[in-house]
């Protein structure tokens, strides 16, 4: 997860090195009259890159000490998103301020070493006429350095989606029960427990009450079971779960076959219970209806089945589901679960408090909601999803700067043909599309080299867990439809710009 984010910050700074040197090059058509009189003054051509290199240090220097005092400023509010803990003053250790300085001197050399050559190289004949121009070469390559900020931006889209649907899957999906407005809270006396249950159930805010040896999501007892007659003679573990007649009715777990655990005499010697699908499938039954009356062994006893309920999450989605069994004992009704009015929770929880103090007034109140156990088994997913939209937000934004930069040096490069085409009669609509269907290919490259790059990554990263949503198309067109629509925006300001701007100051000649 680590090295993820570490790759994905150092994507973020290619994409602002990136822009760098799609601006700088941009702004040297405007510097290139000061190039040729230095030029034409004695300056060579190292003196003139030791000063665009200087003046990069500056400004990578100037950017540094920005973001150290915007780090200091929001690391609260980060902390708070991505559930860390971290104070600022862990960032003037020896080894955050030799990686920072290191850092520097990396982006010093990348951003600024193509530029440097790049200004210095004006002919000072040429860069002394009315209008300076760029090479073609370094236009193409101004060109693949936004092809690889589209791609790194779609790639932090593509990443962000999957693991949004991935935590959509986590929380809400495919859990086999109802979590809402559901709490839990372990009784401390079991000789209290019908008295607690009349004086809850009277509180207008509980619809249902269930005691249980713990919620679905909850698992505290396993033990070994076999079943000879069936020809499974070798032992397995299965997951045991002791609930009343209500549990099933209140999480709505789903019946496939047989009847649901109902109230029994704890004296009785008859031994029954319910079996969940993954239990039914170990015994290599998969018809629910001829689990019905079988025989199971678990811990050295007899049992029969009377139930085959539907498979439900026990635990999280990175691990298989397990056997389960599902017992009426009462004598291990240690937990108490209760199903909330939604609109009046707050009250009912009160009204809770106020039951549970005054029969058990020596321990204190605590209770957990069911979803919220849920999402804590996904908190390292969950930091992983707020990273992953904090830095697409960032890739994206310094991505539509590099764009910016580049429409405006291909703006300048055609002022004379803009003008032109205005004289001719052409529309604001058509200079933006003039412009647009150039960069659009740019998008349309970036999504091929995006696409299988984005899948690898992130199908690797469901790897660890053993329920996940599959990576559809649909992923991909959002991806790219993001893409268009954001580059769109920011080719809009810039051609529009050019197609206003007045034809006869573009054409005239000095």
């Amino acid at each position: 997860t680590y090295l993820a984010l570490i790759a994905v910050a150092v994507f973020i700074i290619i994409i602002a090195c990136i822009n760098f040197v799609n601006l700088a090059t941009t702004q040297a058509i405007g510097r290139a009259r000061e190039i040729g009189v230095r030029k034409v003054l004695g300056s060579n051509r190292s003196q003139l890159i030791l000063q665009f290199l200087g003046e990069t240090t500056l400004m990578v220097m100037l950017a540094l000490v920005i973001g150290m005092l915007a780090t200091v400023l929001f690391l609260p509010q980060v902390s708070q998103w991505l559930d860390i803990k971290i104070h600022f003053t862990e960032l003037f250790s020896p080894s955050a301020i030799a990686s920072l300085l290191l850092l520097t001197v990396a982006m010093i050399f990348l951003a600024g070493l193509y530029p440097a050559f790049i200004q210095s190289a004006f002919n000072p004949l040429q860069s002394l006429k009315s209008r300076a121009t760029l090479p073609l070469r370094g236009l193409n390559l101004r060109k693949t350095l936004v092809v690889v900020q589209f791609a790194i931006s779609q790639v932090m889209i593509a990443g962000t989606l999957v693991v949004a649907y991935q935590m959509d899957f986590f929380k809400n999906r495919d859990l086999g029960y109802d979590k809402d407005a559901i709490i839990s809270f372990r009784v401390p006396d079991q000789s209290k427990r019908d008295v607690l249950q009349q004086q809850l159930l009277n509180n207008p805010g509980v619809k249902d009450l269930s005691f249980a040896s713990g919620a679905p999501a909850y698992n505290s007892s396993y033990t070994d079971f076999s079943a000879p007659e069936l020809g499974v003679s070798k032992g397995d573990v299965i997951e045991i779960k002791f609930i009343d007649e209500h549990y099933t009715d209140m999480f709505k777990l789903k019946m496939l076959a047989g009847e649901k655990v109902v109230k029994r005499n704890e004296n009785d010697t008859t031994h029954e219970i319910v079996v969940n699908e993954t239990l039914m499938q170990k015994l290599n039954i998969f018809q629910p209806e001829q689990m019905i009356g079988k025989h199971i062994l678990i811990n050295g006893r007899y049992a029969t089945v009377t139930g085959v309920v539907q498979d439900f999450q026990s635990e999280s989605k990175h691990k298989k589901r397990r056997a389960c069994a599902l017992i009426y004992r009462p004598r291990s009704f240690y937990t108490a679960c209760l199903k909330l009015e939604p609109s009046n929770m707050r009250q009912a929880i009160a009204a809770v408090d106020k039951t549970w103090s005054a029969l058990f007034p020596d321990n204190v109140f605590q209770y957990e909601f069911l979803d919220e156990h849920i999402a804590r088994w996904y908190r390292q997913e969950q930091k992983e999803f707020v990273a992953f939209k904090i830095f697409s937000f960032i890739a994206i934004f310094i991505g539509c700067l590099g764009l910016y930069g580049l429409v405006a040096f291909a703006a300048a490069r055609r002022i004379k043909e803009v003008g032109m085409r205005k004289v001719l009669g052409a529309s604001i609509t058509h200079i933006f599309l003039l412009f647009s269907k150039e960069f659009a290919v740019l998008i349309v490259i970036a999504f091929l080299i995006a696409s299988p790059v984005s899948y690898y990554a992130m199908h690797n990263w469901l790897q660890q867990f053993a329920y996940k949503v599959n990576i559809n198309a649909g992923i991909f067109i959002i991806s790219i439809l993001s893409s268009i629509v954001i580059a769109g925006i920011t080719i809009a300001h810039q051609s529009i710009k050019a197609a206003m701007a007045n034809p006869i100051k573009s054409l005239r000649t000095e």
